[in-house]
This record gives C-alpha cells, structure tokens and sequence, in this order.
C-alpha cells in the first residue's frame, strides 16, 4: 500500500489540532457559561432569600410600631423615641435595624384624581396643589400651567386643558410616547409630565407622595419640618405665608403643641379667618410611618424602605416593601 505524501498528513494533522482547539474553545466557553449562571443562580437566590427576611422583617416590625404607636395613641413629635431610636430585629441568620421616620407630611397625588369615580381632576383638587407650588416659590402662572399639565396626565380623558397636555404633545417629542391618563405610578413618573423639570422636581421633593386611596394627608404639625412649611400654605391655609409657616415650625415649643387648638391660638394663626382654615388637615397624630431597613446576612448588607400605615384602631400595617439604593 502506498503512503500519502507528508503534504497530506501534514494537513490531516493540522485538521485534528484545529478541531482539537473548536472543541476546547467550545469546552472553555461552556465552562465559563456553567459558572456564570451559578453564580446568577446563587445571586438570584441570596436576593429572594434576603427579600423574603426582610418581608418578614417588616411585618415582625408592625407589630412593633403597634404596641409602640398604642401607648402614645399615635401622638409623636420629632423628640419622640419612637423616630429618633433605631430598632434592631432578630431576622433568619442575620439582623434588621429599623429606624422609622415621619411619612403623614406630604401632599398625597393620588388625591388629585375626583373621589366621583369617573377618573376626573376637579379644580377644587387642583387648588392646593398649586399653592403648594407658589409657597414652593414658582409664580402663580407657573403654578397654574404645571398643575393643569399634571391635571392631563392623571384624569382619565384626552381633552387638553388651557395650559395642559396631551397625547398630541407627547407623541411630538423626539422619543414620542403617550399621557398615562390613570394615577401615578411612583413619584419619579413626574419626569415624564411636561414643564416637571428638574428645578420643579426638587422644588417639591419631600412634599409630594403617594398614598393609598384619594383622600388628602392630614399633617402631624408636631413633625414637621422648617422645608415643609409649604405643606401648611397647601393643605391648611393659602392666607397663611410660606415665611410665616416656617417660622410657626422654627418656633414650635419643646415636645410640640399638646393639642391643634394650641396651635390655632398663635398669633399668625389666630389673625386668619375661621373659614380660610382647613383645621381637618392637622393633627398631633401621625397615619403614615416609614422605615428605613438595613438587613445584614453574612457579609451581604441589603436595604428597603417600608411604608406603613396606622388605622383608627390604633393598628399599623404594613403598605409597602422597596429596595433602597445606598
């Protein structure tokens, strides 16, 4: 039998180690793929572990709120323990600690759109919502135009208002898209309104939020704060000046006003007219509590922000659970 010439093996030789190489890259990338979704897998796992310790977590930390909330009868000022003591919580292999912040003092969205049902704005609702804009410092104009393009976005029809808009402006953006025509999702949707720029957004960051249903906040005027002073320009009175707000919170007495009647004494107060008032809007008591969670496990430290509510029965629930960026 004659043998091929060496050109031939030679060729032959190099086919095997190229196909040799193919299946080792081959081999190599299989392996990196493998490794890559353990770890995505272990990843995955630790995020759905650490999310449900701190689910439970946040309702143990309820219950607590509860009791604690209970003896006070839903009193609190900035003094109280409460708000200014973190609590720490046995949690699975880790711990929790749970420092609970004031949420009552904001200017619930939600209670934009009409209770009637028909996904209607009413201008009645509209109202403080633009004076929170002029006690925030834009002019009655600007105020005006934002709370009307804010009133288009959320109500449920296509009709565009005076100063407001539509679908017709969005979708001429150079990224067009639509009006979302319900109630805002999260606050940061205001980034998609027309005229809520940046400068608006962090004129109102801290007094607006979202609420369960469409009643308005009633403020705990025990915790607030001087940068909330618009709050009471909004909700309480437009007769009273963001300056003269301010200075009611800058002066407040040690431990807060006992009751609303001390407050509606005050001199600045007392000079408004009765029916210029919303004296519903305050309260000594705080609904709505927050709580910044940091859950250690191992080496690994997560946080979440829950949103708690308190009931007329005195009972705190909890309303909602986020991840929270550091």
């Amino acid at each position: 039998m004659s043998k091929r010439p060496d050109k031939q093996q030679g060729a032959s030789l190099l086919s095997v180690l190229v196909i040799v190489m193919l299946m080792s890259a081959a081999a190599i990338a299989a392996t990196d793929a493998l490794a890559r979704a353990v770890l995505i897998a272990k990843s995955s796992s630790s995020r759905a572990e650490t999310f449900w310790v701190a689910r439970g977590a946040a309702n143990a930390a309820a219950s607590r709120l509860t009791d604690l909330m209970k003896v006070t009868e839903g009193v609190l000022n900035l003094e109280s323990d409460l708000l200014a003591t973190p609590v720490t919580l046995p949690a699975g292999r880790g711990v929790v600690v749970l420092q609970a912040q004031e949420a009552s003092n904001c200017f619930n969205l939600n209670a934009l759109i009409d209770e009637a049902g028909d996904g209607g704005v009413s201008e009645n609702a509209l109202a403080p919502f633009e004076a929170l804009l002029v006690a925030a410092g834009l002019n009655n104009a600007e105020a005006q135009s934002l709370g009307q393009k804010l009133a288009d976005w959320v109500d449920a029809d296509f009709s565009t208002r005076t100063y407001g808009a539509e679908d017709g402006y969005y979708a001429s953006q150079a990224e067009p898209y639509r009006a979302a025509n319900t109630q805002l999702r999260s606050i940061s949707e205001l980034k998609s309104v027309a005229g809520f720029n940046a400068d608006v957004r962090s004129r109102v960051e801290g007094l607006v939020c979202l609420r369960p249903g469409r009643e308005q906040s009633v403020l705990n005027i025990n915790t607030l704060t001087p940068a909330q002073a618009p709050l009471l320009v909004s909700l309480f009175s437009a007769e009273l000046s963001a300056d003269d707000a301010r200075s009611l919170i800058e002066s407040r007495p040690t431990g807060g006003w006992l009751k609303v009647d001390d407050f509606l004494v005050e001199d600045v107060v007392n000079r408004i007219a009765p029916d210029a008032r919303n004296e519903a809007a305050l309260s000594v008591k705080s609904s709505f509590l927050t709580a910044d969670m940091d859950i250690g496990t191992g080496d690994l430290l997560t946080g979440y922000q829950a949103l708690y509510q308190r009931a007329e029965s005195g009972d705190v629930a909890l309303i909602s659970l986020v991840r929270r960026e550091f």
